[in-house]
């Protein structure tokens, strides 16, 4: 157990040791001649080293702010990232707005040619429509035509089909004037 304590014994002996040694009193034959301190009156005793020059340690002058300096400067602080989040919002706002409009010209260049496409698939169809009709319509006047042809050939049986006259007079009806049908007239 003593041997845990001594080495703390014999720090503090030497720690005494010291600082008793540098206790000094005036005229103390140790400090006679150059290093004889200087009594100061009001104030410790300041010992002159004639080997180094010391220069006086200023105390460092810091002027102090009152409180109304601090709060202005964190007025403006305040102010600065108020400003800093209001152009970083309009930077956001304005990049939003691009996105949006950009968006909105897809949208609306997508509607454009959907509409587009829809248009020209109903003129194509109106168009395939219409020439339907139009292919109708001159069969059935084809058709009428043919059949007004028939009928007048029907009806003026002294032409061969060719437009010339008839010639085969065996088959002339002299009491009704007109000549009896052939069998390729008739259907």
């Amino acid at each position: 157990m003593l041997s845990k304590h001594l080495p703390k014994i014999a720090a503090a002996t030497v720690l005494l040791a010291a600082t008793v040694g540098c206790a000094t009193a005036p005229g103390d034959p140790y400090y006679s001649g150059a290093y004889e301190p200087t009594p100061v009156y009001g104030g410790g005793i300041i010992y002159d080293t004639p080997a180094y020059s010391t220069y006086p340690a200023y105390p460092v002058v810091r002027r102090d702010r009152d409180r109304w300096e601090d709060m202005r400067d964190d007025r403006e602080r305040r102010a600065w990232r108020e400003r800093q989040a209001a152009r970083e919002r309009s930077e956001r706002d304005r990049l939003e707005r691009e996105r949006d409009r950009a968006q909105w010209e897809r949208d609306r260049a997508r509607d454009q040619n959907r509409a587009q496409r829809e248009r020209e698939e109903r003129a194509r169809n109106d168009a395939q429509r219409q020439r339907d009709q139009w292919e109708r319509e001159r069969r059935e006047r084809e058709l009428a035509q043919r059949q007004r042809e028939q009928r007048e050939r029907a009806g003026r049986n002294n032409r061969n089909s060719d437009g010339s006259p008839r010639t085969d007079y065996d088959r002339y009806n002299p009491k009704t004037g007109q000549f009896l049908p052939r069998s390729e007239d008739m259907p």
